[in-house]
């Protein structure tokens, strides 16, 4: 976290931080800074299970106290929410009236393709409101994926910009700007440390390599990008296009 908060820094800019609650609860002071300093918080669930993996009753437990958890610890209201793992598919679209239900006004847990492991496919790349059975409406905001003609790109952050050639997502980047759209992006803070992989010497080759790949560039490719690119709090950037 120290290396997140000084590359933002470093470039003067306050971002979003979406927290799960177990850390909320282990670590109020770093949530309270956070606030402190400017930045925003919201949740990303409690226990970082999928949500798929749970059912309607559990699924309104885990959400009731991952909203909880967080503004406890933070002092300050929680309405927004990031899934672990993109994991609203096709298959549980119906958490999204749990979300609206337990108080949370903007949801950004859908993938807006199919892939492997997540994504539901055809959805909306654009910020928009789902309205959910008459009675509850919650503002879907997927993350950034650039579309041309009938191809979709993810150049979202995480894995995609430890992997992708830098030119590649920033033109993306200002594809999806010039189509109206914000582009929406996301890192863990765990990808600012290049060297965390060689505290776990038993995972598996498969995971070293996939979550290895690119980190050593990691820190230098945001701080680029932070420098190209007009970024903020997601809420704000959202009430700047008047999606809010």
């Amino acid at each position: 976290m120290d290396r997140v908060l000084s590359v933002l820094d470093e470039a003067k800019i306050k971002g979003s931080f979406f927290v799960q609650g177990r850390v909320a609860e282990t670590f109020p002071n770093l949530v309270q800074s956070l606030v402190a300093e400017g930045h925003e918080v919201q949740s990303h669930g409690y226990s970082h299970r999928p949500l798929y993996a749970m059912s309607p009753a559990e699924l309104k437990e885990e959400l009731t106290r991952a909203k909880q958890t967080v503004e406890d610890a933070a002092g300050t209201p929680v309405t927004a929410f990031r899934a672990q793992d993109f994991s609203i598919l096709e298959a549980n679209l119906w958490a999204l009236e749990t979300l609206a239900e337990v108080g949370f006004e903007l949801d950004s847990s859908i993938f807006p393709m199919r892939s492997r492991h997540y994504g539901v496919a055809n959805w909306r790349l654009e910020p928009h409101y789902v309205v959910l059975d008459g009675s509850f409406r919650i503002l879907e905001v997927p993350v950034a994926i650039w579309s041309a003609g009938r191809m979709r790109m993810p150049v979202a952050g995480g894995g995609y910009f430890r992997l992708l050639p830098r030119h590649v997502i920033e033109r993306g980047l200002r594809s999806i700007a010039a189509g109206g759209r914000p582009a929406v992006v996301y890192c863990h803070p765990y990808e600012f440390n290049s060297d965390e992989l060689a505290d776990y010497p038993g995972i598996p080759w498969q995971l070293r390599l996939s979550q290895g790949i690119g980190r050593g560039q990691f820190t230098n490719r945001i701080r680029t990008l932070l420098t190209k690119f007009s970024f903020g709090r997601l809420t704000d950037v959202l009430t700047a296009w008047g999606l809010t």
